[in-house]
């Protein structure tokens, strides 16, 4: 080939963030000396990363001067593995890039130019280090589960749908929290309010179905979107209205649209504000709590009011019922 009909042809597995960053280093490289190049990842499920990268399958070899061979680990077992590349361009000269070359480059370089990020000669900074840092906010997501005392008015499958959408249509980072307890009965492994409220207060906002997750994301000045997963709205839309706190919403009635527009709301510098003035107000609406607490203590009991609290049973049931507690004993000693 001449240096006007050059071609690269960059490969690899493509499979973490990392990885991408150092293939954008190789094609701003390659863009910087004017030459053409293709993207092809060694398997189809990296394809939807980027609608321009190629299958492995479709470049003709005959059209290719280079290969690059970008990051991860490499060894003769994976040149085998990946036939379909390194069978077909073996005339093309081969550039390792940020690679990890496994065995001694003695036995295994079949690279005219090696640029590895570590082999048994050298090791390098790797190279996304290269790539400057880019930022996007970062969004917790607290959901709940069926609530079953809600019945045929749950929404939290719908609620769900529409805050994952809102996600993916944004490209805001997001992390999934869970403010259940113990350790072993919550999503992430969080155990304590510490955890909880700690990322929290790392938040720019918060996404929930929970009251508690948007209590507490609110409580730490977090702004947040809250979907009563109730239909019509129940206790997660009565504390908001009481809060004074506007971006919640009914599953059945938000719209893509409405969902968007209080997100960005809620990542500018006044959605912030606002939710400070949430907290505060909250706070300072509590202050008679610990008269009222005190007072409580000093009323004498009335067990007229529970007398029909658990509906009477006949002997059957009542049988069963000790048979399952004499159980539930057992199994807890």
């Amino acid at each position: 080939m001449t240096s006007t009909t050059r071609r690269a042809l960059l490969v690899g597995h493509f499979s973490t963030v990392g990885d991408v960053e150092v293939l954008r280093q190789t094609e701003r490289q390659l863009q910087a000396v004017g030459m053409a190049y293709d993207v092809a990842p060694y398997t189809d499920a990296r394809l939807s990363i980027d609608s321009t990268w190629l299958d492995r399958f479709t470049p003709e070899p005959a059209h290719y001067s280079h290969l690059f061979v970008i990051c991860g680990p490499f060894t003769p077992a994976m040149a085998v593995q990946h036939e379909s590349i390194f069978g077909r361009f073996q005339h093309c000269v081969h550039i390792g890039v940020n690679l990890t070359m496994v065995e001694p480059l003695a036995t295994f370089n079949p690279f005219e130019i090696l640029l590895e990020r570590d082999s048994d000669r050298t090791v390098r900074a790797d190279l996304s280090f290269r790539e400057a840092p880019s930022r996007v906010p970062v969004i917790g997501l607290c959901l709940t589960g069926f609530q079953r005392e809600y019945g045929d008015r749950h929404r939290g499958d719908l609620a769900e749908r529409k805050l994952r959408r809102l996600i993916e249509s944004s490209g805001v980072a997001f992390i999934e929290m869970d403010t259940s307890v113990p350790a072993s009965m919550n999503r992430f492994g969080l155990s304590n309010a510490a955890q909880f409220e700690s990322i929290c207060g790392r938040l720019d906002a918060m996404l929930t179905t929970r009251l508690h997750g948007m209590v507490l994301a609110l409580k730490n000045g977090i702004p947040t979107i809250a979907v009563d997963p109730v239909a019509g709205g129940d206790k997660v839309m009565r504390q908001a209205h009481k809060l004074g706190w506007n971006e919640v919403f009914d599953p059945e009635e938000a719209s893509d649209e409405d969902l968007r527009a209080a997100l960005d709301r809620c990542l500018s510098n006044a959605g912030r504000a606002d939710a400070h003035l949430v907290r505060d107000r909250a706070v300072a609406s509590l202050a008679g709590f610990d008269e009222e607490f005190a007072t409580a203590l000093q009323l004498p009991p009335d067990p007229g009011l529970r007398e029909n609290l658990i509906p009477k049973v006949g002997k059957v049931r009542q049988l069963r019922k000790r048979f399952k507690a004499w159980k539930r004993r057992r199994r807890a000693r």
